[in-house]
């Protein structure tokens, strides 16, 4: 009993700690209701076309739809790239079969490098699938015949994937980002916090870190996504969005800077810490109730001007530490601070020009 539970933990382990089961929920749901809705216009498709072998357009449907955009046309592209070259493999060992009268030497000789191949080139994996479909599995009439018919099967799965990835349940890019901004701006408040901490080591902070570039790769993922749903370039319909993970990474960094400073003021006696936190988890806090906004009201400019203000006002003092290293930091801190201020909440990006 006990090796299946650890078993169960490695192959479905629960969510973190900082998430819910709601937020696994949600998507899975989203999800297997994209993958079912695919799968079956795949069948529809294919009867209306009869197809004699759609099977092949259920199982590319099956494969191809994932969670979001970007993943269904990377896995789209693998897919159809695999799926040239493991044909035009499958039609030479056609050709060998017929010249020669033999069956399995053919198949191994245009095995073999198509195995090489994909092993120098992982996303060409589905051509060694392609090849035994098309070349192996048993048909009637034209040995040419299955060739042409279970190709046409797997572009009908991936065209429906594609389709059902832009129109079925698609979630919001725009507002994922934004709301994994606010999360990542909130667990670097709880990460200063953690530096204060007589009882919490750097190796606890640094775990945290972890959890902050885990945040970090879900934003810019998001912001990907947001970049396919769309043909306008993103950085002129939504610069915010666009410059979303830059700014986010500076700010993850200039953190981790000021946790460390922190952590080493606080071993060193340095009594002036908590004052400075206040400031700064006051900053990111604002922050993150600005990206909350942003999701509220898109065309609203200056929603809160003066809280923008109030940020603007004591960055002057976050600077003001004694000892040089925190003074470094801060200053680091500070001008990014500005940055994501007028990005963030007054939708002026050309701070970022640069970065």
């Amino acid at each position: 009993m006990s090796v299946l539970i650890r078993l169960s933990q490695v192959w479905l382990p629960a969510p973190s700690h900082n998430s819910s089961w709601r937020e696994v929920m949600r998507p899975a749901t989203r999800q297997t209701i994209r993958v079912l809705v695919s799968v079956v216009v795949a069948w529809i498709v294919g009867s209306l076309m009869h197809l004699q072998e759609t099977i092949w357009a259920l199982v590319t449907a099956l494969i191809v739809t994932q969670s979001s955009i970007s993943q269904t046309m990377t896995t789209a592209r693998d897919q159809i790239s695999g799926t040239v070259i493991g044909a035009l493999a499958g039609g030479c060992a056609v050709v060998l079969e017929i010249t020669t009268g033999l069956r399995w030497i053919p198949f191994w000789i245009m095995l073999t490098p198509l195995v090489f191949l994909t092993a120098i080139q992982p996303t060409l994996r589905f051509a060694c699938i392609t090849l035994i479909i098309v070349y192996l599995f048993p048909s009637q009439g034209s040995p040419f015949l299955p060739l042409i018919t279970r190709l046409l099967a797997i572009v009908v799965g991936v065209t429906v994937s594609i389709v059902v990835s832009f129109l079925i349940l698609h979630s919001s890019a725009r507002k994922h980002a934004f709301q994994t901004a606010g999360r990542l701006l909130r667990r670097m408040d709880q990460l200063l916090k953690s530096a204060l901490d007589q009882n919490t080591g750097w190796t606890a902070i640094e775990r945290q870190n972890d959890d902050c570039v885990a945040l970090l790769a879900e934003l810019e993922d998001a912001v990907t996504e947001a970049r396919r749903e769309r043909l306008k370039e993103l950085e002129k319909r939504d610069p915010v969005l666009a410059a979303l993970p830059r700014l986010m990474r500076r700010l993850l960094n200039d953190t981790m800077l000021v946790a460390r400073a922190i952590a080493t003021g606080r071993a060193a006696g340095n009594t002036g810490l908590m004052p400075l936190y206040k400031g700064l988890s006051h900053a990111l806090r604002a922050l993150a109730h600005g990206c909350e906004e942003q999701l509220l009201a898109k065309n609203s400019r200056h929603p809160r001007q003066a809280q923008d203000e109030e940020i603007l006002h004591l960055l002057p003092r976050l600077e003001e530490q004694t000892r040089p290293e925190m003074r470094f930091v801060m200053s680091l801190f500070r001008e990014d601070l500005e940055r994501a201020v007028g990005v963030v909440m007054r939708e002026d990006v050309s701070g970022m020009e640069g970065l």
